[in-house]
Formats: C-alpha cells, structure tokens, sequence
C-alpha cells in the first residue's frame, strides 16, 4: 500500500506550468482526483477542456504566491501536494528577490497554510532543481553530483552582490533557498506529514499547457524551439547545454514521490544524461528531415564535448521511484510535434 492510492485527492501548485500540467493529466490518468491552482480563470478554464474526460478536476485561484494565507482554501481537504509554482527565468533579472520572493514565499506559505488547515495529509512533494546542486564557481567541470550535494556557491553570490547578481545565480540561490526552507520547516514544526524534493536539470518534452507564442515558452524548451526553427548556425555547436530530462518523467517522478513510501525525507535528482546542441540537431535531422536550416555539425560526436561537463547522477530516482528515462530523440521528436502542431512550421 502507497502513500496515497487511487481515488485521493492531490493540490498541484502552479498546474498551469510545463511540469505541472503533466502532473496533473498523469494523476488524472492513474485515477485520483486533481485540485490545481492557477493565476486566473482562463488558465483554469483551459486546464479543464484538456483534462476533459480523464477524470474528476477542479481548480482554485491563487494569484499571487508570495501572498500571506493565500493557499489556505486550496489545501483544504486534500489528501497530498504536490508543489510545483515557482518561477524559471534567468535573462532579464533586475533583482534576485524577484525568483527568491516567490520561490521561498511560494513554498513556506503552501507549508503553514497545510499545518493551519490541513495537518493531518499524507505528503507534499516540492519541485526544486539540480541549481540547489551545483556549485558553479567552487567545482568548475566536470563533476558528477549526487543528491548529497547542495550549491555551495549562489546564496553567498546573492548576498554580496545584491541588484548586481548574474542572472543565472539568481535562480540558483532562488531554488536552493526554497528547497532548504522545505527541509527547515520540517525540522522545526516536526509536522506529522513527510516530504521529498525532485531536482531536474532541463527539462524538455511535449508542450500541452498554454502557451500563445514561441516568446512565451519555458526556458528549457525555448532552446530546443530555437535549434528547431533555424534560428541556431554551425557556429552554435557542439552545443553543451548541460543535462536534461522528459517533462513526462519529471511529472512521474512527482507522482512516484508521493506514492512511494521510501522515498520519505529524500531528494531526487531526475536526470537522463548530458545534454548538447550536437545531440538535438541529429535527433531533428532524422525525426524532422524537412526542418529548414538545421545546422548539421559532426553527428555522433559527443564524448569529446561531455567530458568536460557535469553529470547529475538520476539512478537514485530510477532505483527507487522507478523511472525510466525517455530518450532524447524521442523527447526531441515529442518537443518538436507539440511546437509545431502550436506555431507551424
């Protein structure tokens, strides 16, 4: 017997997100009952026609995450959450306090507001990221880094260079602070429900929130967007862009995290391997042959290239969470199907 079993009902944060949208079709299709928050009643109101006929959803509006109080309707009568709002972003940061605020806001106000009115659920599995990790600064590359590991280097950035903080340790600081608060609460309050935290690196994979534009996608599949519609030369590659893994494996492992009852207390790094720019354009040149100005660089030639880059290690998940990580052609091919039944050709 699981954690949670069939029927229960799960709070998906945020499940207007590219992560989280999987979620909760996933839950749906395994028979519990979804409740997800969103920003507005559009986001909702297209969440229910995607769902339509995979079982019973609702939605709660939450509009604001860094608000006090402002899951406390949501979690009531909920059974686990899964906690997956939290902004991505790492161009165009003004002040690392826009990530923080809400990322650390997010998840410390989903926790109080379950210990208010819902203490006695089973489990909540948090989103953070192989950022609350790595340390970029103190282990340059490569490295192989396990669950064991915390970022040594972005909290520390933050603090000294304030509004001046890279973009990229913005983020960093902004995961690895949420994903402490969650693992402190625990500590101090000793709440009678249990946690785990799933830390993917990119994620990519088919795309079926709601997006308008290629300017609206997610940071991790505008990448692949960007090889796909030639917007990318032979200058671009080979391309290492880091590790990867499937939206869908992502959710899985959520989903997993909260049924598995040994995955209590613990981390999990999803990840399915090195991930560069060489590796993407094979996979379009031999799923999508028609793609126009798809550079074409050394194809196969990886391992000169991924030797010099990190690796999260994601055997834990496969072990105990049981997944099996989707190829990178195939999230390729899958990425790519989505974005162009979206925006064409």
């Amino acid at each position: 017997m699981g954690v949670i079993t069939k029927g229960d009902l799960i709070l998906v944060s945020g499940a207007s997100g590219f992560i989280a949208s999987h979620t909760a079709k996933q839950l749906l299709q395994k028979g519990y009952k979804v409740r997800g928050t969103v920003r507005s009643e559009a986001k909702g109101e297209y969440l229910k026609d995607l769902f339509k006929g995979l079982g019973d959803f609702e939605y709660a509006l939450v509009d604001d995450i860094t608000k006090d109080g402002v899951f406390d309707e949501a979690v009531k009568g909920v059974d686990a959450v899964a906690h997956l709002a939290s902004p991505f972003y790492t161009e165009g940061v003004k002040d690392p306090q826009e990530l923080i605020g809400p990322a650390v806001k997010g998840t410390t106000g989903i926790l109080k507001s379950i210990q208010k009115n819902n203490p006695d659920l089973k489990r909540v599995v948090i989103t953070s990221s192989v950022a609350s990790i790595m340390s970029t600064d103190s282990r340059p590359a490569p490295n192989l880094y396990t669950e064991e590991d915390w970022n040594q280097d972005s909290i520390p950035h933050v603090e000294k260079n304030g509004v001046k903080s890279t973009g990229g340790h913005s983020y960093q600081a902004s995961k690895t602070l949420a994903e402490k608060a969650l693992w402190k609460f625990i500590e101090d309050e000793k709440p009678s429900w249990d946690a785990a935290a799933i830390n993917p690196p990119l994620v990519l994979g088919e795309v079926i929130h709601q997006v308008d534009s290629p300017e609206k996608l997610n940071t991790s599949v505008a990448y692949l967007w960007q090889w796909l519609s030639g917007k990318k030369s032979e200058s671009d590659l080979p391309g290492p862009l880091g590790n990867w893994v499937d939206v869908k494996d992502v959710a899985e492992a959520h989903i997993r995290a909260l049924e598995v009852v040994e995955a209590s207390g613990q981390r999990f790094i999803t990840g399915a391997g090195y991930l560069l720019g060489q590796a993407i354009v094979d996979g379009i040149h031999k799923r999508f042959p028609d793609a126009k100005n798809v550079p074409v660089g050394k194809p196969g030639e990886y391992e000169e290239t991924t030797s010099k880059m990190n690796l999260f290690n994601g055997d834990k998940a496969k072990k105990v969470l049981g997944i099996n990580y989707k190829s990178l052609e195939q999230s390729t091919y899958e990425t790519g199907e989505s974005l162009f039944k979206k925006f064409g050709h």
